[in-house]
């Protein structure tokens, strides 16, 4: 009941703060539980950070798959990431857990260098590491 109740506030807010979040909700709530999401906010001009992500997401495919990581990019405009942006800068990368909570940020591309132990260090994670083969 928890775990419904983080997702359904998360929504909420982003609901209350524009009425044409509902087509975007949808694409959070496809993620819900099942994946782990790592959002880019950019600049439509900024393609360092993009770039960057991009490269760590093809070079780390295995341990992307295993951690059930999904990369999504948006806007900083763009009204899907206004709650985002309400707690830290309108740029950078988000660490969304299963629990659509918030778990790490940075304005910049240091968030991956901390993505897979911020990660594992996670009990749904530890739980998951018991039961299924992790890429060495």
């Amino acid at each position: 009941m928890k775990k419904i109740t983080h997702w359904f506030l998360f929504y909420s807010m982003l609901y209350f703060h524009s009425g044409t979040v509902t087509a975007h909700s949808m694409i959070f709530d496809e993620y819900a539980w099942t994946n782990r999401l790592v959002i880019m906010i950019t600049d439509k001009k900024n393609s360092d950070l993009e770039t960057q992500v991009r490269r760590f997401f093809e070079s780390h495919i295995c341990d992307i798959e295993d951690r059930n990581l999904k990369l999504l990019h948006f806007h900083k405009n763009e009204v899907s990431v206004t709650q985002l942006q309400k707690k830290h800068s309108q740029t950078g990368l988000w660490l969304l857990g299963y629990d659509g909570l918030i778990k790490d940020f940075s304005e910049d591309a240091q968030l991956l260098n901390r993505l897979f132990q911020t990660i594992d260090g996670m009990p749904m994670r530890q739980v998951e590491m018991l039961h299924k083969p992790v890429c060495g």
